[in-house]
């Protein structure tokens, strides 16, 4: 019995049985004992009035029978009564039973054995025979007669058939049993109904908690009653809602967490205690170059180079691990928890690769500027010392040297003017004088200053006029010319004697272009990616020789891009170099630049 409906209406049932059992109980024994007095005041009231009537009335015992008879048939109420009179010694000398003395019954029952000894006894449920000779169940009582010594002369002894009462009592105890039943049946069902007026709400609460346990928390319960039920339901109701709120919040910074999680630049596993991985991002998988399903806790330390024992409590362990063309950064975090033991570790991945490059650069850019500026220093040094040893009285000769210590001068300060400049565009500090410049007449322009510079290396500068030349820009023409006279510069420079050098212009969707094409050395495809990094020069050698430093082509860069463009090349090794210098259009570049401002 699991519902506890049903276990209600049991305990409903049980509860009205046993207050009907013991209320009909009651009931019968109230009957009975009410039945027993009543018979046994009519059994008295029937002996005193033989005593009076024939006893007293009588002088000669033998004329009690007839008094008996004639008694009979005056009283209609004594038809129903059995009685006898017995002497001292317990001898039959008169009954009703029978009028011949030897049929008279003897009597040795306990009430007449109590009235033998004077005290009148009233005795229920004796069986004994009728006048037809037929066994009933009688009830009797023993009468006793006194004579003047206070000595008992007679007894009295009448008897009655309890069939009547007993029937009385049947019927009786028969209505109480049907009136049980009726009342167990009504009980049942309204027992029924009752319960399910408890049960039916605490059931729908149980469904709805189950949903909610299993993750439906959109749950809502009417209210019907104000009562505890009533309570209960707006506790849930209330708790629902509260779930609802919460689970929300959770679930939003959960996704918050993850989004930040996978959207992080660093890598994150976190690992519990016992070594299981319990999450990872993208970017971490990406790192180390693994699926996440092959990433396990002792893969990952093997990976470090590193055991457990070097790991320990409230203690960031950092490792630099380097894998395949990357450098990984590793701060292996243990968190712990009341016992001061390892609970688990979360790892933060790095990607160093561009920072230990860019420290690489910064390096190789130290290296270059003190090569750079050592060279003509040493020149200078060495110079001065020989005049001041003694050439200096050699006009010729220290005219020849103070030349070279003014070209080493003049190498110097074009170094520290570039860096100067590169300095200046890496912080911002370089405004650009923006405004509406036609780049046709700025092509053309930084093509006729190197025509003369061309010629005496026989060298020839073809500029391809255009179809439209209304090619219009928002740059700063001191600096687009700056770049232009570069590029054109650098192809002279790295072309030989007697070649072509071809300016061409043109236009795509949102852009212009200007390709300066040479039939020079070219680049090697391996360094035509890195032409445009500082002091960086494919053929360092030959480039010092030329007058460069390596810094051209960056500042080019650096202000192409200042102005919103930038340079993109193409080369063979042999046939020659393409630089194209890309802008943007007019309209573009200014709209952009002026919401910039705004």
């Amino acid at each position: 019995m699991k519902s506890i409906r049903w276990k209600l209406v049991f305990i409903y049932l049980i509860l009205v049985f046993i207050v009907m059992l013991m209320t009909g109980t009651f009931i019968i024994l109230n009957i009975k004992n009410h039945e027993l007095k009543k018979a046994e005041d009519e059994l008295r009231n029937c002996a005193v009035y033989i005593e009076e009537q024939i006893v007293n009335g009588y002088n000669d015992e033998q004329e009690f029978q007839n008094g008996f008879v004639d008694l009979f048939l005056k009283s209609a109420a004594m038809r129903n009564i059995q009685s006898s009179i017995l002497n001292s010694d317990a001898e039959t000398i008169a009954s009703t039973v029978s009028t011949q003395s030897s049929y008279f019954q003897e009597y040795k029952n306990s009430a007449v054995i109590s009235a033998l000894a004077g005290r009148e006894t009233f005795s229920s449920s004796k069986k004994s025979v009728d006048s037809n000779f037929q066994v009933k169940e009688f009830m009797c009582y023993g009468y006793p007669v006194f004579d003047e010594n206070s000595n008992v002369k007679y007894v009295i002894y009448v008897q009655m058939d309890s069939q009547s009462i007993n029937d009385s009592l049947s019927q009786t105890i028969n209505t109480i049993v049907i009136a049980v039943l009726f009342s167990l049946v009504l009980t049942a069902v309204l027992g029924l109904l009752f319960a399910n007026t408890i049960t039916s709400p605490i059931s729908l609460l149980t469904k709805k908690a189950n949903l909610l346990a299993k993750g439906h928390l959109e749950q809502h319960i009417i209210v019907k009653s104000n009562d505890e039920i009533g309570q209960l339901t707006r506790s849930f109701n209330y708790m629902a809602r509260e779930l609802r709120k919460t689970v929300s919040d959770m679930e939003n910074e959960n996704n918050k967490l993850e989004i930040l999680l996978h959207n992080m630049t660093d890598g994150v596993l976190a690992f519990d205690e016992m070594g299981n991985l319990i999450h990872a991002n993208k970017v971490s998988c990406d790192l180390l170059e693994v699926d996440e399903k092959r990433i396990t806790f002792e893969w990952f330390l093997n990976k470090l180079n590193i055991t457990t024992k070097d790991l320990k409590p409230d203690k960031i362990k950092e490792v630099t691990v380097a894998l395949s063309d990357k450098y990984l950064s590793v701060s292996l975090i243990p968190y712990t928890g009341k016992n001061k033991k390892i609970d688990g570790i979360v790892a933060v991945i790095q990607d160093i690769t561009k920072h230990r490059r860019l420290d690489d650069l910064r390096k190789e850019f130290v290296a270059n500027v003190s090569h750079e500026i050592r060279t003509p220093i040493t020149n200078i040094k060495s110079y001065t010392e020989t005049l001041l040893e003694g050439a200096l009285d050699d006009r010729e000769t220290a005219i020849d040297f103070l030349n070279e210590i003014n070209t080493a001068a003049d190498r110097m300060k074009f170094l520290t003017d570039d860096l100067l400049e590169l300095s200046r565009l890496d912080g911002k500090k370089i405004k650009f004088n923006f405004k509406k410049a036609s780049l046709y007449n700025l092509v053309s322009s930084a093509v006729k200053q190197n025509i003369i510079s061309a010629s005496k290396k026989d060298q020839e500068i073809i500029l391809k006029e255009p179809q439209d030349k209304n090619m219009f820009i928002y740059a700063d023409e001191d600096r687009i010319n700056q770049v232009i006279n570069n590029i054109i510069s650098n192809s002279m420079k790295y072309s030989p004697e007697s070649t072509k050098i071809t300016v061409e212009l043109g236009q795509e969707d949102n852009h212009y272009f200007v390709k300066i094409t040479d039939r020079g050395i070219g680049i090697p495809k391996e360094d035509i990616e890195r032409i445009f990094e500082r002091f960086y020069r494919v053929d360092k050698a030959r480039s010092r020789a030329m007058g460069g430093n390596g810094l051209g082509l960056s500042i080019a860069m650096e202000m192409m891009q200042g102005n919103g463009g930038t340079i993109k090349a193409s080369s063979k090794v042999g046939q020659g170099t393409t630089m194209c210098l890309i802008f943007p259009k007019y309209k573009d570049f200014y709209e952009k630049i002026n919401v910039k401002e705004k």
